[in-house]
């Protein structure tokens, strides 16, 4: 009979007594001290999960997990920081947010990211009523609603993170202006024609990101760059380089089509957890040639930031396109469209919450790095030439 070498590891009777020591100290832990210290008042209901966090971070301290005591003390504080901003909310909105919190907590336990999104998805409409309410009741009813300033126009159509931005299915013979307007160009795509059948691939496939994720990829942002691109691809191919050297025709439709949607979909969720940053810095370089306006989503889209890469597991750094005016060629093309919508669809993705864009990377095993941005003189023109003109870029 061979010899087999005896190991100690964690016997299920180790972890037995290590879960059960981890449980007494957390049942022993003094919870009015620790209100009386972080002046909160814990309720029932909250002072259950607060005690499941000591027992996990006590748990993962005897097991030299640290990366355990780490999760387990930020979701505690994640707690601690909700009832903070609950006790501020009149008594129905704290019952709905108390409701949606725990719904998130059983979630996050359970490893459900569907429910935690639909739980922060919930938790953000209760947060926007509160702010209508508070808006409405600051109106002076001496005031007409009306008067409007001269110098800025009232916004219109604004759309909320819950509108709806996955509209009907685009016909290729439709007799709408927008639709017409699509055919008309896709005429003259010089290497792949449109039918409905690509259409149809290309709606069902935001659709399932939307079911995954519950964040919405306009596909009439992705008709809009597949105009500004001219060749009826997304040019998603590393292998068929275009002339100017950057990537080029696909010239497998199914795969050009989810080559893309990774891409604008890494790019959203960038946009979502680093947008306000970008922003900051695109605004206080307005003056240089090449940067102008609010760092929006097109801006995101084409120069060299942030990728959350959910088929490789990793943040990239890259440009959709090395020309620098291509977001807004994008985005002139996506009003055509949409009627108009670009800024209120930018709106959209950055009123989405940047703990919503952590979640989704954290489940997939996603690290998000810190990130510095600057204004760089990168920016080529539309043959893929340097031109001196400057970009906002993100770097480690």
């Amino acid at each position: 009979m061979k010899w087999k070498e005896p190991t100690f590891g964690a016997t299920p009777m180790l972890k037995a007594l290590t879960t059960a020591n981890a449980h007494s100290k957390a049942m022993a832990f003094d919870l009015a001290a620790e209100q009386k210290k972080q002046k909160l008042n814990y309720p029932d209901w909250a002072q259950t999960w607060m005690r499941k966090y000591k027992e996990d971070w006590y748990t993962a301290q005897a097991n030299g997990d640290e990366v355990g005591m780490r999760k387990a003390q930020k979701l505690a504080e994640g707690l601690r920081s909700k009832l903070r901003e609950m006790a501020t909310f009149p008594k129905w909105a704290q019952e709905q947010m108390q409701k949606e919190t725990i719904r998130w907590m059983a979630a996050e336990a359970s490893g459900n990211i569907k429910e935690k999104l639909a739980a922060e998805k919930a938790g953000r409409a209760i947060r926007e009523k509160l702010d209508l309410i508070d808006t409405t009741d600051k109106i002076s009813p001496e005031i007409p609603v009306t008067n409007e300033s001269k110098d800025e126009p009232a916004k219109t159509n604004v759309k909320t993170p819950a509108g709806k931005w996955i509209p009907a299915e685009f016909q290729y013979n439709g007799n709408s202006e927008a639709e017409k307007y699509f055919k008309k160009r896709s005429k003259k795509f010089i290497k792949q024609k449109w039918n409905q059948e690509k259409l149809h691939s290309l709606w069902e496939a935001t659709k399932s990101i939307q079911e995954t994720y519950n964040i919405q990829i306009d596909p009439r942002l992705l008709l809009a760059i597949i105009i500004q691109e001219g060749t009826g691809s997304f040019n998603t191919s590393s292998t068929n380089r275009a002339a100017d050297g950057q990537h080029g025709v696909e010239t497998n439709y199914a795969k050009d089509l989810v080559k893309a949607h990774n891409l604008i979909f890494g790019k959203m969720l960038g946009y979502i957890y680093y947008g306000k940053e970008f922003r900051q810095v695109v605004a206080k370089n307005n003056n240089l040639e090449g940067i102008k306006g609010k760092g929006d989503i097109y801006q995101y889209c084409n120069w060299i930031t942030p990728i959350v890469r959910m088929n490789s597991k990793r943040v990239d750094y890259g440009p959709y396109a090395g020309h620098g005016t291509w977001g807004e060629d994008v985005k002139s093309i996506y009003d055509k469209l949409s009627n108009k919508e670009s800024d209120n669809y930018d709106l959209y993705l950055s009123s989405i919450s940047k703990s919503t864009a952590q979640n989704i990377a954290s489940a997939e095993g996603i690290k998000l790095p810190a990130i510095t941005f600057k204004a760089l003189r990168n920016a080529q023109d539309s043959n893929g030439h340097e031109n001196r003109k400057w970009t906002v870029t993100g770097e480690r």
